[in-house]
């Protein structure tokens, strides 16, 4: 990448009419306008003098990046904030490091290293960064500034594998919490404070977890009386190299009232808060960009979605959705979205039974779903994408033999949509993935099933897909999965593993040879219920003793309602109490 000439690039900065009217931002803050993304801009001609240069990295590709709101929201409260100096880092596969995009300084050239971590595979990106730096790998061999530090999903989810790496981490939401451990930070530089005197002035602070001197952190939440969300996350940047192409992406609600035993996202951010609309309005109406992604991990729970996307369609601003679940696409919502020019619909099936779906508290309505895939027929949506999970914990081979008896209702139905016309949903694209067992669900404690099993049934579904016209199949990578697990459930002995895979240019088979541990004691065992794990030293605020009520319910198969919508202290994060019981359907 030459850091010195770049091309203009279309990614432009937003301007949302929050930041301070000072002359030195009006280059950063006004927007439209064409704003190089890939090399030196305003930061360059800037000077940090008083100010705390922070190193904001994402170890990811640039256009998953542009795509990510949670890091672009400490950008900006950063930013805003008018104390700290950020510039941005972004993965460069090719180079193997990760490369300014302000200016031609160095990741070590800054005070506060900040990366952002959204999952598990970017651990190996932060040790390789600090490498191609040359910074000491380890936190215990960097005596002094700069300190490295971590935020996002996975720090407080399970950061143990990575943790050696890091000075500390900061556990929750972005918000006041971490802006006032960044000002402790920017007074000890001026101070001429060491980095262990920092670190001390900033133990103890709420969300910081820092190794050998904190025993356990509790992840800082936003939350307010009405369940609201509070300060939505939306992009601060506009660009065409985005995953999502020049589109203004909001967040519409964050966590899952539906607590699939699966998924961490349901329990993690807990409770389920959604954006107020006219909070959204004003927002999108001072940016007026072509197009809005909404983002969220249950749109159609959003008591406000038909009515921000009819404002929308007024606005004559397009409007993409992410995943939606079947319940909430009946006949006249699937002919607004159709009129609107959204030509695919993604559902997620999950598991491949109904007793699977039961399991894992899908709350899947296949009747509704059927009805939904007849409509979608019906009105010529492009695609429809599903996803689906192979290796649940007590799957069987009835379950892949009840899976054909599904293909063959839902073709039903994709035909009863067409009619008699000749033309009805183009494709149907089938993903599969590999069960991965998440710290802080009901399925922590199990084990994953082994690579070759995983290609085995991968082989069975897909031979029930070839039998019917218009399906295409896709699934994961097995290796790539279980790398994942074992990075989920984790400790400090991976770190090692991950230093020999930056050895190894990150080639995790070649690492693996060398390194002393166990692969499959982290991911094939199903953990005795009672033994301590890593991960529990955080405080997510859900109960260990709620997550072994619904492990046992899983196995039961016993569904759990959804959270209410009020407070409730069944799981201990809205009311902070104890564990009560479950909720049945």
């Amino acid at each position: 990448m030459n850091l010195k000439s770049p091309p203009l690039s279309a990614d432009r900065r937003i301007n949302t009419g929050t930041g301070r009217n000072r002359n030195a931002d009006q280059n950063l803050l006004q927007v439209p306008r064409e704003d190089s993304i890939s090399g030196p801009s305003r930061s360059k001609s800037r000077e940090w003098g008083g100010r705390l240069p922070v190193a904001l990295i994402f170890p990811e590709e640039r256009s998953l990046a542009l795509s990510t709101l949670g890091w672009q929201a400490v950008y900006m409260q950063l930013e805003e904030e008018g104390t700290f100096h950020v510039q941005r880092f972004f993965w460069d596969r090719k180079e193997g490091r990760a490369v300014n995009q302000d200016s031609d300084k160095k990741m070590s050239d800054f005070s506060l290293i900040c990366f952002s971590l959204n999952f598990e595979g970017d651990y190996l990106n932060l040790v390789q960064a600090l490498q191609a730096c040359s910074m000491e790998v380890c936190s215990i061999d960097r005596a002094d500034w700069p300190l490295v530090m971590a935020g996002g999903p996975v720090t407080f989810i399970n950061p143990f594998p990575v943790m050696p790496s890091l000075d500390f981490i900061y556990t929750g939401e972005t918000g006041e919490a971490f802006l006032a451990t960044a000002r402790t930070l920017s007074n000890c530089l001026q101070q001429g404070k060491d980095k262990g005197q920092a670190l001390q002035a900033i133990a103890g602070s709420p969300g910081i977890f820092i190794a050998g001197q904190v025993q356990k952190v509790a992840r800082q939440v936003q939350t307010s009386a009405s369940r609201s969300l509070i300060k939505p996350a939306h992009s601060a940047f506009i660009s065409g190299q985005s995953v999502f192409r020049n589109s203004f992406l909001v967040e519409i609600n964050r966590g899952c009232p539906h607590g699939c035993r699966f998924c961490a996202a349901g329990f993690v951010y807990r409770p389920a808060r959604n954006a107020d609309m006219q909070e959204l309005q004003e927002l999108v109406s001072r940016v007026r960009p072509g197009k809005v992604g909404l983002m969220g991990t249950a749109l159609t729970d959003w008591p406000s979605l038909r009515e921000f996307l009819e404002w929308l369609k007024h606005e004559k601003i397009k409007f993409s959705l992410s995943s939606l679940r079947a319940h909430g696409l009946d006949r006249d919502f699937l002919e607004f979205l159709r009129k609107c020019g959204i030509r695919t619909i993604t559902l997620a099936v999950e598991g491949i039974s109904r007793a699977l779906r039961s399991a894992v508290n899908k709350g899947f309505d296949q009747e509704k779903f059927y009805t939904a895939v007849e409509e979608i027929s019906r009105l010529q949506f492009n695609t429809l994408k599903l996803y689906f999970i192979l290796g649940l914990p007590g799957e069987k081979p009835q379950d892949l033999q009840e899976l054909k008896i599904f293909f063959e209702e839902l073709q039903q139905a994709r035909f009863r949509g067409m009619g008699n016309r000749k033309k009805g949903i183009g494709l149907i694209s089938i993903s599969v993935s590999m069960f991965v067992p998440k710290p802080w669900t009901p399925l922590q404690w199990s084990g994953m099933i082994s690579k070759k099993a995983y290609e085995t049934r991968v082989k069975e579904f897909k031979k029930i897909c070839s039998r019917h016209k218009g399906i295409r199949f896709t699934s994961e990578n097995p290796f790539q999965a279980r790398i994942q697990g074992l990075l989920a459930r984790g400790d400090e002995k991976l770190h090692q593993l991950l230093i020999l895979a930056t050895a190894n240019n990150g080639r995790w088979k070649k690492a693996l040879e060398q390194w002393s541990g166990d692969m499959e004691y982290y991911t094939d065992r199903q953990i005795p219920l009672d033994e301590t794990l890593p991960w529990d030293r955080l405080d997510i605020g859900v109960d260990k003793e709620y997550l072994l009520h619904e492990w046992d319910r899983y196995w039961k198969g016993i569904m759990t309602s959804p959270c209410p919508d009020t407070c409730c202290s069944n799981c201990r994060r809205c009311g902070m109490q104890r564990f009560s019981g479950g909720h049945n359907l």
